[in-house]
């Protein structure tokens, strides 16, 4: 009786046809179940954090840390994107003759508000997922949990609204000079914007609702114009044109201009004589203010002119334009610096 097997050989020879094909077999099942499963998160996050608890975000990146960066980054356009900051700059603010009384109006500003406290606002929130592709490109999701975020937002309009009403009060009863006044309505005024900003975020996170405010914006800038309104200026300068310039500035502030105050504003021109550069002229040198009541120096500014022009006349003119349109902001900063 023959016990030797046949087909052993055959079947133990790894290099035979036979096995070739089951080796790549092998081979081919292995590389199918070693592909990444493309994560459901990625296509919609909330599946796994749902958009009435969470907001989320993603990003992608050739590597782990820039891909978290850049959902961190995404998550802060959610407030980027849906709160703008609506800030009038007060200084801006013009006089119009209507029916024979002034009325000062403002002109608004509305800028993107890429915030500076974007770490405040993104308190709590982590990337929570990664998944990389077959390409090695690697996607992070970021969440924030939407009530720990409202609660911190809450505390911080409360404290807001506190800081604002402390300051309309000293204001209003406790202020030993208007400038102090004006100073303390200057900060509520800030308060008052940085308010608004938390409640719209506030809104974001907390389905719209927000919490009501005593104030807002047109209110506070009333509340300084009124302030403004009640100090008269005398204003002091040996140049006619930088008189009538600061004049000018302080009528579009609100503030009443009269030939003597314990209240007076200096103004002084420190120009050189125009040169000519390179086919430019330019006109060169410095502005100063300085507020005095009676002999005591309240405050002091100075700053740098340098502008140029492709002729004489011309340079002059726009050495006026620049202090025309500096000019109400330097002097609103100046009569609301805190003094006391």
């Amino acid at each position: 009786m023959n016990n030797k097997p046949v087909l052993s050989s055959s079947v133990n020879q790894p290099n035979t046809p036979a096995n070739v094909v089951v080796w790549l077999s092998l081979l081919l099942i292995t590389a199918c179940s070693s592909t990444p499963e493309r994560p459901a998160w990625l296509d919609s996050a909330e599946s796994s954090y749902p958009a009435v608890t969470h907001l989320t975000a993603t990003g992608s990146a050739d590597d782990r840390q820039t891909a978290a960066d850049r959902a961190i980054s995404n998550l802060a356009k959610i407030f980027e994107v849906n709160v703008q900051e609506s800030s009038t700059d007060f200084s801006s603010a013009q006089v119009n003759a209507v029916q024979g009384q002034q009325q000062i109006t403002n002109e608004q500003k509305i800028t993107r508000a890429v915030s500076t406290e974007t770490r405040q606002v993104l308190q709590g929130a982590q990337v929570v997922e990664y998944w990389q592709n077959e390409q090695g490109q690697v996607h992070a999701l970021a969440v924030l949990a939407k009530q720990p975020a409202a609660n911190r937002f809450r505390q911080a309009i409360l404290a807001a609204d506190g800081e604002i009403k402390d300051l309309i009060g000293y204001a209003s009863t406790t202020a030993s000079n208007p400038l102090s006044a004006l100073g303390a309505l200057k900060r509520a005024r800030s308060a008052q914007i940085q308010r608004d900003q938390l409640n719209q975020r506030l809104m974001i996170v907390a389905d719209g609702r927000g919490i009501k405010s005593q104030h807002d914006q047109a209110s506070m800038d009333s509340l300084i114009r009124n302030a403004l309104g009640t100090l008269p200026i005398a204003v002091e300068a040996e140049d006619p044109s930088v008189k009538a310039e600061l004049q000018r500035a302080l009528t579009k502030l609100g503030v009443k201009t009269v030939a003597q105050s314990d209240y007076v504003l200096r103004g002084a021109a420190d120009l050189v004589p125009v040169s000519k550069q390179q086919g430019l002229f330019w006109l060169r040198g410095s502005y100063e203010l300085m507020l005095q009541h009676n002999d005591t120096v309240l405050g002091k500014q100075r700053w740098p002119v340098k502008v140029s022009a492709t002729n004489q006349d011309l340079v002059q003119q726009r050495a006026r334009d620049q202090l025309n349109q500096k000019l109400p902001g330097y002097l609103f900063d100046l009569l609301s610096s805190e003094t006391e």
